[in-house]
């Protein structure tokens, strides 16, 4: 997804949360038997709607990350460890961030300058796999033999997620 379709999506996603906020003022609601301060309810409603929003952004801003993170790993798959044992085997080990077990929060801060903070939380994978040549590693199963939890936290400045 190119940066105007996620700028498109973002616009939309906000335009629609925030419409029911924006429609006509209605009288107060009595719930309780007491009334509701309409300023206070409609403040309330965007507040939330923009979190929600931020949320959004982060979670695309998150996807990137973890594609970008993978790219970059010094022990990706193209550049996987490849170390011969004593016994004259190949051991050939690289890492992988588990995209599908990303976890994301979005909250307000109480700082001024940085109104948001978000967690990213995701495992990175080590895989492993044992041949006999450096040519059979290519065609060898790798299994995952371990699991290391990560977690990032990133801010929100000026606009942008950092």
């Amino acid at each position: 997804m190119n940066i105007i379709s996620k700028a498109a999506f973002i616009a939309g996603a906000f335009f629609i949360l925030v419409s029911p906020v924006i429609a006509e003022e209605k009288a107060p609601v009595q719930v309780s038997h007491m009334n509701v301060d309409p300023a206070a309810a409609k403040e309330q409603a965007i507040r939330i709607q923009t979190l929600a929003l931020k949320r959004l952004e982060f979670e695309l801003f998150a996807k990137s990350k973890v594609q970008q993170l993978n790219r970059n790993h010094i022990f990706s798959r193209s550049r996987m460890e490849i170390t011969k044992q004593l016994d004259g085997t190949y051991l050939a080990r690289y890492h992988q961030i588990d995209g599908s077990k990303m976890g994301i929060k979005v909250r307000r801060s109480e700082s001024g300058a940085i109104p948001y903070v978000g967690i990213l939380s995701y495992q990175e994978r080590v895989f492993e796999s044992t041949a006999k040549t450096l040519e059979q590693l290519d065609q060898s199963t790798f299994t995952v033999v371990k699991i290391i939890p990560n977690r990032h936290i990133f801010s929100y400045q000026k606009g942008i997620w950092k």
